[in-house]
Parts: C-alpha cells; structure tokens; sequence
C-alpha cells in the first residue's frame, strides 16, 4: 500500500510540473491577423474570444484587422501576429521556402469569384482578353489563376491592376473584372444598384479551399501546446458562430466594429455556412489532394516546380503526431501516458466492473451510432470494376432496390440515360488516377422515377496503401435540381422558358462569333391560333401547344435547344447549323405539323422564320432577321418557311 501511494505522488508532481509547463506557455499572449476587416467571414474567431474560448485554455488572443498596405501573410512570417489567415495562395508561399503551416481549413469552397459589370457582356473568362482585370496576386488568387489557366487565359491575354479595395476604379469604369466574395459583395453592388456578372471558378471545375488557418513552424515548434488549444478553441467558436447567427452578428456590431449593416451580414452569414459546409465535413477538415491540384496549377504556369511543389506538400498542413513537428509535444504525452498507465495499472482491480460496464456501454453507442449512419447517410462502395459491395439502408430507400438486388451488382443499375458520356469519364479518370470526384449524377429508380445525387467519391485502400475500390457519399439534391429546372421551364409545354432562351441564344451567339462557327435559329408560329382560341377555346389551344412541343422536340438534335418564346411561338437555337440546313429542318418540321393527326381539331399548321448568325450580330438583330422572315412567311399564305440574310 505505502508503495502505490508513494507512485501516485510521483505521479502527481509529473502531472504538477506539465501542467505548470503548458500553463506557462499558454498564458501567453497571442496575436490573430485577419486578411480583411471585421465581417462574418471570421465569425468564428471573434466568437471564440468573445465566448471565452481562448481564455479556457489560458490564451490572451488580439485579433487584428486587414492593413491594405501590407501583406497579410509576410506579417505573420515577419513576426507581427503568430497566426493568420490566408487562401489556398498560401501553398505558393511553402513552395518558395516560407515555413508556413496550415493548421485548418475553415471554408471548403472558396468563396472568392470575379464580377464584370452586366453592361460589359463579359460572361466568362473567354471574353477577359485584353482586358483589365483587378486582383490581389500571390494573396488571394488562387481560384482565380486556376480558372484562368484551365480556359486557356494566359497572364499576357489581359492586363493586371492591384485590386482598389474601395472597388472606385471598378465603379468609375477604370476596371474591367475585379476579384470579390460571393459572400457578401453581390449585396454591395446590388445596393448600389449596379448591375453584375458573376464568373465564379466553381463553374469552370475549380474547388478550392476558401479561408486557411495557418502559423508558422517556429510557433509549432516552439508552443506545440499553444498551438492545439488555439486551433481548437478557434474551431469551437466557428461551430458557436454559426449555430447562432443572430447573435454572432449583433456582437459584431456591437463590439467588434463591423461596418456592414445588419441585412448585409446576414446575407453574408448565409453564404458563410454555404462555404463552410459544417453539416457535411467536420469544420476544419483539411486534404492534401485539394491542395495537390492547386499545386499543378502553379507548376503549369511555371510559378514552381514539380520538386518545389511535392517538397511543398509535404510541409503544408499541420499534423501534431508527426514526429518532426515538436520534441516537445511528445515528451508531454510521454509523461501523460505514463502517469495514465500507473493509474490504470494499480486502479484496475478496484475498477474491473466498472470498465466491464463502460465497454459494454459504449459498445452498444457505437452499434446505435453505426445503425444511424446506416439508415440516414447515402453510401455506396464498390471494387475497381464498379461492382457494388456495400450499400447502406439509405440509398436503398432512395433508389428503390432491395440490398440483395444491389450487392454484386454493377453500379450502372441506377445509371440513367440522360447523364452525358463526359460526365463518367471525368469521374473515372479522377478515381482511377487516385484522386477525389465531385459531382452531379442524375440516376434513375427501381420504378424508372428520377433523382439526383451529389457525390463525393474516394478510393478505399487496404494496409499496404493499395486501391482496393471506391467508396462515395451522396446527398440527395433532387429537390433544388426540381426547383432549378422550375425555374427555366414553361410550365404548359414543359420545354425551355423564354429566359433561358435568351440566356443560351447569348451563349451560343458568342460562341458562334469567337470560333467561326455556323449558327441558326428558327421562330415557328402557329398558324390561325387566335382563331383556334376563339372557336375551340384555351384548353384546346393549350392542347395544340404540347403536342406542337412534342413534334418539335422529337425533329430535333440534343445539341440543339427547344423553347416557348412567348404565347403561340416556339425558337429553336441550332448550333453548328448553317442557313441551309437550318431550312432543311424547318421544312421537315412543317411537313410533320401539317401530317400530324392531332387529338383535338382537325388539322393544324405552322409558319417558319429561319436566321443565321452573321459577323457582328446580336442577340437582337439575329432575332429580328427570323421575325422578319417569319412575317414574310404568314404574308404569304402560311403554312411554308422563309430565311431572312
């Protein structure tokens, strides 16, 4: 007995001694340097000082706003804060020796986009040539450089100004394209009433990180301790900012000096947790592969090289149980450890049953914890030839299918036929290649009903690191893919609304003119439908209109796009379709309206006005020349095709 008791002292001056230690060192103060003014954007930081986050684990955290004349990150290099935060640019830095490190990662898309003003007509990063655009290189760019690079815009197609933080030169006209935050800035202009366009990297393929917690290696080495409590305190007060809001914005306001309004940082706090993705991944949550990709970019564009960019990925991220972070941290853990083991070692008899009953406890937890994961989350993981090999309860329910009726059963089970070629072979090539896929996939039931997914596809490995088949996560986004195509569709015929009409005609119509290809549209117009109105009534005219959508829709290519264009007529835009051509199938469309056996009247018939894209058309004047072509058609009896030059 007196021996135990004299182990437990030594055990208790050991646990005197760490703790004195790390008290020590966290009672230091530490300083946070933003990469812009006080907003929602860090929330979560002022939360966590606020709440008291910081101060439970025995920080004093100063959290510094954005001075425009320095950058950001060389301040917490040079010494001016111990931690920062900084995009996915952060990477450029590692690979040019800056001993950066990430410690987490806070938004999971970047919610950094481009905006031109409507009245430019810039609409993507093709129409950028040879303008000016505004941004903060090697800062907050990373989005922006791989967008740019992906469609081909090289830094001598356009001419690059230092982003005016005040947005006048973009204002005043003296800009073309300026770097923003999806998060809040679109509120901004719109208050302004500045009408914009926004080009958002997310369209164009490029996910990247958003805002990076990071410090520097001479922190971690010298406070590993230090380290840990503020990344976690920090993520605590980011799960704190976003479960409330309400309040989160009022303290802002109320001390911290956010300028934005109340309805501004609302809207910012919504598009926050957007990025943030707290309901999919744990806040924080940080991998390589993202950052590989960024890494290429800057390789393609000779910004590094592949040497720099592996030695670079190698250092980036932050992990406390690597060996060459801290001697330190481990010899903390080492006197933990052994203290926890003479405790249970000279404890276990006395605690025998009560452990019995923990496990058995947390057994039953686990098992509870499994069945929900079963039931709620969508998953599937299938070996390398795509054959099924677990399914959880949840896409069982979604898809219709029995588990029985999955398992061993290739994936192209729910593969519907609309999802294109390309989409397939992105993910394969993706997962095939080692790396990570997201995405969209429309799939079809049991019961041949619709539904989409979004995936996040992973490779399984077994011990020795080896791709043994893929594992993907799913959400169900059926719905908002049911109010998005709501919002595009006439709702009588079920084809393409006029706003999505004007929308593709002005895509196609730049596509046309940047590449010398062949362009054509075609305007039908039902002949004598007021008419057929007057004496049948509307319910048959609405008739008459679905099944005039059906025979234009089954006449045409998938290439081409169908819509209503307003009461009785329909525009169909035909892409890579000269004039002839274009008239050819006008005619074979008139000929089947005209042969149609319709099942409300007698027979019915249609006028055609068929245009071709010229060098320095419009939207407007293409459309003007098909009207006028389709008014020479009713004047000249009806029921026939005309082309207008």
């Amino acid at each position: 007995m007196l021996k135990i008791l004299k182990i437990l002292k030594i055990f208790l001056i050991i646990c005197v001694i760490t703790t004195s230690i790390s008290a020590k060192e966290a009672g230091d103060k530490v300083r946070l340097q933003l990469k812009w003014f006080t907003s929602f954007q860090f929330a979560g930081y002022h939360m966590a000082l606020e709440k008291g986050f910081y101060e439970d684990v025995g920080l004093n955290v100063e959290i510094l706003q954005r001075d425009p004349s320095k950058n950001n990150i060389k301040q917490v290099l040079e010494g001016e804060a111990e931690y920062g935060v900084a995009d996915s640019t952060i990477l450029l830095y590692r690979a040019n020796n800056k001993p950066v490190k990430i410690l987490a990662s806070i938004f999971q898309h970047s919610p950094l986009i481009l905006i031109a003003k409507k009245s430019s007509n810039i609409l993507s990063p093709y129409e950028m040539k040879g303008k000016i655009i505004s941004f903060e290189r090697d800062l907050d760019d990373a989005p922006i450089v791989a967008m740019l690079e992906f469609t081909g815009i090289r830094e001598e197609d356009y001419i690059y100004k230092k982003l005016d933080l005040n947005y006048k030169e973009f204002i005043a006209g003296e800009v073309d394209v300026i770097s923003s935050y999806i998060s809040d800035q679109p509120y901004y202009f719109r208050k302004l009433g500045i009408e914009i366009n926004i080009i958002s990297p997310l369209s164009y393929g490029v996910d990247f990180y958003g805002d990076n917690l990071f410090t520097t290696q001479s922190e971690i080495d010298k406070h590993p301790l230090r380290v840990k409590n503020f990344t976690e305190a920090s993520l605590k007060g980011w799960k704190y900012a976003l479960e409330n809001k309400e309040e989160t914005i009022q303290v802002l306001i109320d001390k911290y000096g956010a300028k934005r309004s109340l309805e501004h940082l609302r809207f910012e706090a919504f598009n926050t947790q957007k990025m943030i993705l707290a309901d999919v991944v744990d806040i924080g949550y940080t991998s390589i592969e993202r950052f590989r990709r960024i890494g290429d970019i800057y390789k393609n564009i000779g910004k590094i090289s592949e040497e720099e960019k592996e030695l670079a990925l190698n250092a980036l991220i932050y992990n406390p149980n690597n060996t060459e972070n801290s001697n330190i941290y481990y010899l903390y853990l080492f006197f933990t450890l052994l203290g926890i083991s003479i405790v249970v070692s000279t404890a276990f008899y006395l605690f025998n049953r009560h452990l019995k009953a923990t496990v058995k406890m947390r057994t039953k937890e686990l098992i509870e914890q499994q069945e929900t994961v079963d039931k709620y989350v969508i998953m599937v993981e299938t070996d390398k030839e795509g054959v099924i090999t677990y399914v959880s309860s949840a896409f069982c329910f979604i898809s219709g299918f029995d588990e029985s009726e999955l398992l061993n059963a290739k994936n192209s089970i729910v593969k519907h036929p609309d999802t294109p070629l390309s989409v397939y072979k992105s993910l394969w090539g993706a997962i095939t290649h080692g790396k990570s896929w997201k995405g969209e996939i429309k799939n079809r039931r049991k019961d041949g009903s619709n539904y989409w997914l979004a995936l996040n596809i992973d490779n399984v490995y077994d011990s020795d690191g080896i791709t043994i088949g893929y594992r993907s996560i799913m959400q169900d986004v059926s719905d908002r893919k049911i109010a998005e195509e709501l919002s595009i569709t006439d709702a009588l015929t079920k084809i393409y609304n006029r706003l999505y009409l004007d929308r593709i005609l002005e895509i196609e119509l730049q596509r046309s003119q940047r590449y010398q290809l062949a362009l054509s549209i075609v305007l039908v117009d039902i002949d004598n439908f007021k008419m057929l109105n007057d004496v049948h009534g509307h319910q048959v005219g609405d008739i008459v209109l679905q099944e005039i959508s059906a025979i234009l829709q089954n006449n045409i290519r998938k290439s081409d796009t169908l819509g209503r264009w307003g009461g009785e007529e329909f525009l169909l835009v035909l892409s890579n379709t000269d004039k002839e051509a274009a008239s050819i199938l006008a005619e074979k469309i008139r000929h089947s309206i005209e042969s149609h056996e319709f099942s409300v009247v007698h027979t019915q018939t249609g006028s055609f006005g068929v245009s071709s894209c010229q060098k320095d058309d419009t939207s407007d004047t293409l459309i003007n020349r098909a009207d006028k072509a389709l008014y020479k058609a009713k004047a000249s009896g009806k029921n026939i095709v005309m082309s207008q030059d």
